[in-house]
């Protein structure tokens, strides 16, 4: 009881300090107030939407409160020592053309100004991220700091939306929880999330987009369809090509992958692509399409990419040749999920990323074990996620000659890397336990495997919770 009364009390002092640490703030500066107001807004929505989370309440808010803070504090000292282009300088061009395009909405600035268009062009790549600031900045100013704190809220979110995932694909709270921790504090998934960029939002929308396709697979939801059309939408505005592979994701497990596959089923699945498909298209999607996966505009795209960065690749490769393009492909692969190796470390940028990529590296097995037991074991509960990296992968092989466009694209997966990775841990666990049980302490009688499990001395894989089911 008296534990209690000290939290709330302590919660009361922290509301006031920060209450009147805000009023100085918006005295002393107004634009960095309303940064601070955008922020809290954004995360009390996000916590709220955690709240409403039926299973592991309290560790996800507090997991939640916790990235917000660190992105928060690592996004003030990107803006406080000015950094933004040493970390990300398209944050420059975003906060440049959105507050272009909002002071054309205030009827400031002409819309049809000579190169404005060509931003905002809804059959250009990323526009979506243009009027996101832009819708931004129109409440509140140009406040670019503001768009910080609000991407920072994003990003924690994402590492709920890693844990329910976790949850549907393989339902056990400790690799859910390892997931969703590798999430929070991974430094490349901060480091993106805490700027004025597109990858933390792209990131959410991604698990989004993975979130209600598997909540849909497993029990038809009006408000999960909703969901998963406005997270579809926001993706196709950020990242075209992207939209397009976990479409065909997503119609594979509404088809084949259903919880019960049945021919009711399968027609549900059949209007839901057709009514996904229809809704786009109206958006010219098919249009964007065409131009999305033009081959030669995207060789021309790597030879300028390759040329223009001091760490670009695979320029002189001619993918609109299948034989080069298959043959590109697996060198391809290994800079998308290995670069930048260490002998390719040049300059500061790349050499603070050298603790994480070790330790990417070796969790790399894990990965590659737990994503095979999921193809092998729960296909149908993970179809999405497996088919869907597997997809964006190929596309990042074939698209990217820049090593360090790479790595940050590669930040956006990592969430379902992270899930990949907890299950061949807890594979990894299991089996260390199994061999521990079945050795025994001398002297003493050996208890099988599934006693054990049983009595909650070590978890289950869901195949052998099905199979002590049946034996029971």
């Amino acid at each position: 009881m008296m534990r209690e009364r000290m939290i709330r009390l302590f919660l009361i002092a922290v509301v006031c300090a920060g209450s009147l640490l805000l009023g100085l703030l918006l005295v002393k500066s107004p634009d960095v107030g309303l940064a601070v107001i955008a922020g809290v807004v954004t995360a009390l929505l996000c916590g709220w939407a955690t709240l409403r989370v039926n299973e592991d309440k309290q560790f996800l808010l507090r997991l939640f409160a916790a990235a917000v803070i660190l992105r928060w504090i690592f996004g003030s000292i990107i803006a406080y020592t000015g950094q933004q282009a040493f970390f990300g300088g398209d944050a420059l061009t975003y906060d440049a053309i959105g507050s272009s395009l909002s002071n054309s909405w205030h009827g400031l600035v002409d819309l049809n100004f000579y190169w404005l268009p060509q931003f905002i062009n809804l059959n250009r790549p990323g526009w979506g991220m243009y009027y996101f600031v832009a819708s931004i900045y129109y409440i509140i100013g140009q406040n670019q700091f503001a768009l910080q704190l609000i991407n920072g809220v994003l990003g924690a979110a994402t590492c709920v939306a890693v844990y329910r995932i976790a949850m549907l694909i393989y339902p056990q709270q400790r690799v859910a929880r390892i997931a969703a921790l590798m999430t929070a504090f991974a430094p490349s998934m901060i480091l993106w999330s805490s700027q004025a960029l597109k990858d933390g939002p792209i990131t959410l929308c991604l698990c989004l987009c993975t979130l209600y396709t598997l909540k849909l697979r497993s029990k038809w939801n009006p408000i999960s369809l909703v969901c998963l059309l406005i997270s579809l939408f926001c993706l196709y505005a950020l990242r075209h090509y992207a939209f397009y592979i976990i479409f065909v994701a997503i119609a594979g497990t509404f088809l084949f992958a259903a919880k019960r596959f049945t021919p009711l089923k399968v027609l549900q699945g059949g209007i839901l692509i057709i009514v996904i498909g229809v809704a786009f298209a109206y958006f010219g999607a098919g249009d964007v399409a065409q131009q999305t996966f033009d081959l030669k505009r995207i060789q021309s795209g790597r030879v300028w990419s390759a040329k223009a960065a001091n760490s670009g690749f695979g320029g002189d490769v001619d993918i609109t040749d299948p034989r080069a393009a298959i043959g590109f492909l697996p060198i391809g692969i290994m800079y998308v999920l290995f670069a930048p190796f260490p002998w390719m470390v040049t300059n500061l940028r790349q050499l603070i990323t050298l603790p994480e990529l070790i330790a990417w590296w070796a969790l790399v097995p894990m990965m590659i074990r737990g994503y095979w037991f999921l193809v092998k074991h729960r296909l149908r509960e993970s179809f999405a996620i497996c088919i869907f990296i597997v997809g964006l992968i190929f596309a990042y092989a074939l698209y990217q000659s820049n090593t360090g466009t790479a790595y940050r694209h590669r930040a956006q997966l990592y969430g379902f890397f992270f899930v990949f990775i907890s299950v061949g841990i807890e594979l990894r666990r299991a089996d260390r336990l199994r061999r521990l049980a079945r050795a025994g302490p001398p002297g003493l009688p050996r208890v099988p495997v599934g006693a054990m499990a049983g009595q909650g001395r070590f978890p289950m894989t869901p195949r052998q919770n099905r199979s002590s089911q049946q034996q029971g």
